[in-house]
């Protein structure tokens, strides 16, 4: 397995330290895992789109539309 280090100031490392029981390459792994899938759902949103005739405008519309929807569905 391959392993990537990270500098940190002495001042963060100081307060990463109090908290012992976080297995702090764990932490990183896992967010660096959820930051490459949402990348990768990103990359496959705009090869879906590139081809789109919806305006900027348009685009906001249906999003003001979307969330409005959301928020009725759930109460909000």
């Amino acid at each position: 397995m391959a392993s990537i280090t990270f500098a940190v100031n002495d001042e963060l490392k100081s307060e990463l330290s109090k908290f012992t029981w976080v297995i702090w390459s764990e932490l990183v792994k896992q967010e660096l895992i959820k930051r490459l899938e949402r990348a990768e759902k990103f990359k496959r949103f705009d090869e879906i789109l590139k081809n789109s005739k919806m305006t900027d405008e348009e685009a906001f519309k249906l999003a003001d539309e979307l969330k409005r929807r959301v928020a009725k569905r759930h109460g909000l």
